[in-house]
């Protein structure tokens, strides 16, 4: 486990007073990052069925392919394990061994949310159980969303990890390169430095298809003058940190000067205020008055920041539980972690500043730590 067992010990307590106080009789996880966060067990093995019963007292109990018992019943975080065999029907299983456990006329919470739980699996579960299912969400999220002096230490050692890999993969650019040789680099020394498999494939994209956004490597050319958009992650113990800085394989010309210093004065004003108190709104507003003045706004087409911590693939955010966007009221609390992420998509280039950071009792940590610079390989 990456915390004491005391730690997990509290979380069940909280999940299992709140599953009383709802007067369910327990309830299904089919989200990775929650699983995590309440058990600590980690698996690649959620791309199929695979469920977590939280009973209202007891241990937990997996429901997962056969295939994943060694690696369950090793990690000791569960009661029991339920097989479900290849040729299995696993909602059969599942609803099979709730009925022999007996609910007691009891709703079963689930994550109607998670999303490795498919409508037809839901449905064929809720008309084989003879009680009500009743949607689980948010009793876990508001937890995750602001973190423990032990989870941040993780997140200080990813940001180690993310700045090794970018640091590399900028190392690497120049014309007659490919992007591949660049993520390669950036892979090398990420891993070395001690990261685990990311919950997002970082970004190394070269020429004007760095302004389409979420385009990844693809053994293109980096010719003379290529923006070379550059996202780095770090992840230990499942907890991440994010970076970016652009690079111009060649002499940055007017425009790549004005656009890039155009994202670090958003980034370092988000940096200056954010503090508890204020709302994700402010923030967000912030950000974008200051391309407004640059006449920029119209190419800053996303939320200012996303949630970090927890991630699983396909992502390595939290953003789906909270963000830095547009009209958002909700107020900053210390040891809320973030990442900040100003990026423009203009005509012929996209080009990125971003950091990892934690709301403060007074302010904001910048957890990466890298220049803040438009690099230049020529």
């Amino acid at each position: 486990m990456a915390f004491d067992p005391a730690v997990y010990q509290t979380r069940l307590a909280f999940v299992q007073s709140e599953v009383e106080s709802r007067g369910l009789a327990g309830v299904l996880l089919f989200d990775p990052e929650n699983t995590y966060w309440l058990t600590g067990y980690q698996t690649i093995g959620y791309f199929t069925f695979q469920t977590v019963f939280v009973p209202r007292r007891g241990q937990p109990v997996i429901i997962s392919r056969t295939v994943n018992r060694d690696l369950a019943q090793a990690h000791g975080a569960f009661a029991d394990f339920i097989a479900i065999g290849d040729t299995d029907d696993p909602v059969d299983v599942l609803a099979g061994w709730l009925e022999k456990r007996g609910l007691e006329g009891r709703a079963v919470g689930i994550e109607m949310q998670a999303w490795y739980l498919t409508v037809a699996h839901f449905r064929r579960l809720e008309a084989a159980l003879n009680v009500p299912l009743v949607e689980w969400t948010g009793v876990f999220e508001r937890h995750r969303m602001v973190k423990t002096e032990a989870e941040i230490e993780r997140m200080r050692r990813a940001a180690r990890a993310a700045e090794a890999g970018l640091a590399a993969a900028i190392d690497a650019v120049a014309p007659g390169k490919t992007e591949n040789d660049v993520a390669a680099a950036m892979f090398q020394a990420n891993i070395a430095a001690g990261s685990e498999y990311l919950g997002h494939p970082p970004l190394v994209v070269a020429g004007p298809t760095t302004a389409l956004c979420f385009a990844m490597w693809r053994r293109r050319p980096i010719r003379q003058d290529d923006v070379v958009l550059l996202e780095a992650a770090g992840c230990i113990d499942r907890y991440h940190a994010m970076l970016s800085r652009p690079v111009v394989a060649g002499r940055p010309g007017t425009e790549h000067l004005e656009t890039a210093d155009a994202l670090r004065e958003v980034l370092e004003v988000a940096i200056s205020c954010i503090r508890p108190g204020i709302s994700a709104a402010e923030v967000d507003l912030t950000c974008r008055e200051a391309l407004e003045r640059r006449g920029l706004a119209q190419y800053f087409r996303h939320r200012a920041a996303y949630g970090i911590g927890i991630g699983f693939p396909p992502n390595w955010s939290e953003g789906h539980i909270y963000s830095i966007r547009p009209d958002d009221p909700m107020i900053l609390q210390p040891n809320m972690t973030f990442h900040l992420i100003p990026t423009l998509f203009l005509k012929n280039f996209g080009m990125c500043f971003s950091d990892s950071i934690r709301v403060t009792e007074t302010g904001c940590e910048v957890l990466t730590g890298f220049e803040r610079k438009l690099f230049a390989k020529e």
